[in-house]
């Protein structure tokens, strides 16, 4: 079995986050669904992004890698792909996990893992995260719910 990619970038972490739904929908279909998402498409996720003040012109993943400095890490085919937003004294990886259950029914996670290198930078994001977390949390259960939605569409047009 292969090991999952955010256990091989951060297997140890001082902070994480962590949400999952079930879709009607192949692997294949979810990955490729989340690797397409727009969350400029939820008006939630992208009040949360302009009340944090990050760039909201483009929130695809690409827009996250190149607005916000995201790094697109590694990618294993229609199971996970892993993100490296890490900051100064502190790592951060997010992954999105695909588990196909059976045909066309798929566990879909994600997860952001956060390790804090230095003393001082665990007692200010531990202050940070006590704020943002529920909303960190939304807008992951949000990026879950268009994945959802956009592979629902999917199977319409079909």
């Amino acid at each position: 079995m292969q090991q999952s990619l955010i256990n091989k970038y951060l297997p140890q972490f001082t902070f994480n986050e962590y949400h999952a739904t079930w879709m009607n929908a192949s692997i294949k279909d979810c990955f490729i669904a989340a690797k397409s998402m727009d969350i400029g498409k939820s008006f939630l996720t992208k009040t949360l992004m302009n009340l944090r003040g990050l760039p909201t012109t483009d929130l695809t993943l690409q827009g996250f890698i190149k607005n916000i400095g995201f790094t697109y890490l590694e990618e294993n085919l229609y199971n996970e792909f892993v993100i490296d937003a890490s900051q100064k004294n502190i790592k951060i990886i997010w992954n999105f996990y695909f588990e196909a259950i059976k045909e066309n029914k798929t566990l879909v996670s994600t997860e952001t893992r956060i390790l804090c290198l230095t003393k001082r930078s665990k007692s200010l994001f531990q202050l940070y995260w006590l704020v943002v977390k529920p909303f960190s949390g939304l807008t992951r259960l949000e990026m879950l719910r268009l994945i959802r939605k956009n592979v629902e569409i999917k199977k319409i047009q079909k």
